[in-house]
């Protein structure tokens, strides 16, 4: 029921952007990255804990993640256009092991 709630804020938030945007960027359920940095970090305590780059720059890719659990995948162009990608509940952090643990 949690997730519930969660997606139906996501999609709250985005769709309350589409309604104040022209309907060129209608089709894109995105906003700014400002704007979906602060929404994440108002709304679900979550906060950027990694980042990297995927089509040749043209993209960054960032994972924000809450104490709680939560957590959500954001997509960015370099015009500062942001889209939720993924978001869900219960994330765990796993050791990072870097070469033959061997």
């Amino acid at each position: 029921m949690k997730s519930l709630y969660r997606a139906l804020a996501i999609l709250g938030f985005v769709g309350a952007t589409l309604f104040s945007t022209g309907p060129a960027s209608a089709q894109q359920a995105c906003v700014t990255h400002e704007a979906a940095t602060k929404h994440l970090e108002k709304q679900f305590d979550e906060r950027a804990v990694g980042r990297g780059l995927a089509n040749a720059g043209k993209a960054m890719f960032e994972l924000f993640v809450s104490e709680a659990g939560s957590w959500t995948v954001v997509v960015s162009e370099p015009n500062g256009r942001s889209c939720i990608m993924a978001s869900g509940e219960s994330w765990q952090q796993l050791p990072l092991l870097i070469g033959d643990p061997a």
